[in-house]
């Protein structure tokens, strides 16, 4: 599914924030950009049946129950860098989430950097999914750094044996690992340049040698046995070009993809403008495919 080639909803908002002076992780000021992240992620959201915070496998977790809650699970993995965000501030998102799928939504609060860089983050969320125990089908979900955790528990799964993972669900990932690449270089986006994505990076993975690392850059994994992927990018974002070659090479491996592109979207658009109708159209992908792949099990069960 694509979304129209013309959006002057999403231009607009675009042009708003290229011509702002908000602060950059290029400052280094990290405490600063968690903070502002907070102050300009959306609140309320729709009333679930409950919200608890626990741990699952040691690691925070943010549980959410929707209403006519059906069988299921879905885990997510918040943006930011592994650097800024939090459950808090995909709490709206979440809540969102659960509502429009009626699944469980477990968000994972895992360790940032620099406080705790690579592979903290990993080993958060792999300790977490390893531990969940669900009744129905489960789903991988992130976007950004979320993605890229998405997609690298996906494979760690696969090569563990379990827990089984019915769908991943990777929104603009970060998965090639090089913030160097042609790609990086063919535009300036209005939003997560190409030198901001190096910074977080160089937070993230401050030691050049675990860059090639699978749990860094999941693209150079064995992409063969995954679960079927929903991939779901943004045209004005510098991560949609390796998004893509995530996409043909999962496909390339025998991995059923569908991918879902706001050709006018820039990065995060989807959690940070939620009225827009591109982030209408993007939840409406995740929620079918959910529902096709949910459905799916429980036919085959």
């Amino acid at each position: 599914m694509t979304g129209p080639a013309i959006d002057p909803e999403m231009d607009a908002i675009a042009a708003a924030m290229a011509a702002g002076t908000g602060p950059s992780i290029l400052s280094g000021d990290v405490g600063l950009i968690r903070a502002v992240l907070t102050q300009l992620s959306p609140k309320g959201g729709p009333e679930m049946q409950g919200v608890e915070d626990r741990e699952i496998g040691g690691v925070s977790v943010r549980d959410y129950t929707p209403f006519d809650a059906v069988a299921g699970a879905i885990v997510l993995f918040h943006g930011g860098g592994w650097t800024v965000g939090s459950v808090d501030d995909y709490d709206h998102f979440a809540r969102s989430l659960a509502e429009s799928t009626r699944y469980r939504v477990f968000s994972v609060d895992y360790r940032l950097a620099p406080e705790n860089p690579f592979p903290a983050a990993v080993e958060d969320a792999w300790n977490m999914v390893r531990s969940i125990e669900v009744d129905g089908p489960l789903f991988l979900l992130g976007d950004s750094a979320g993605g890229n955790l998405s997609a690298v528990v996906a494979q760690l799964a696969r090569d563990h044996g379990g827990p089984a993972i019915d769908g991943q669900i990777l929104i603009y990932p970060s998965v090639a690992g090089d913030a160097d690449s042609a790609s990086m270089n063919a535009f300036v986006p209005p939003v997560m340049k190409r030198e901001e994505i190096a910074a977080y990076y160089d937070l993230y993975v401050p030691s050049p040698g675990d860059r090639a690392d699978i749990r860094f850059a999941p693209l150079s994994g064995r992409l063969d046995g995954l679960p079927p992927a929903l991939v779901v990018t943004g045209g004005q974002d510098l991560f949609a070009d390796e998004a893509t070659r995530y996409a043909d090479a999962l496909e390339r491996a025998g991995v059923p993809v569908a991918r879902h592109e706001e050709p006018r979207a820039f990065h995060a658009y989807l959690t940070l403008f939620p009225n827009t109708q591109a982030a209408a159209r993007s939840r409406e992908a995740i929620r079918a495919f959910i529902a096709a792949n949910g459905q799916r099990k429980g036919e085959s069960a």
